[in-house]
């Protein structure tokens, strides 16, 4: 049996703080989008509920002015 050819020392740390930063961007791509997702779909929830009690300005009262 050949032993794998050995890395160089400082090689290493490189390639797990690149594969770390990047873990990092896609977790908090997930966690925008994710909230993104709740959001809308508080909204769209909240647009049901207006429309389903029979009112007609429902987006005046889903999205009131600041």
């Amino acid at each position: 049996m050949s032993l794998p050819p050995r890395r160089e020392a400082n090689e290493e740390p490189d390639r797990r703080s690149f594969a770390n930063l990047a873990v990092l961007i896609a977790v908090a791509a997930l966690v925008i989008l994710a909230y993104w997702v709740f959001e809308a779909l508080d909204h769209s929830r909240a647009f049901q509920r207006c429309l389903d009690s029979g009112r007609r300005n429902c987006v005046d009262f889903v999205n009131p002015a600041k």
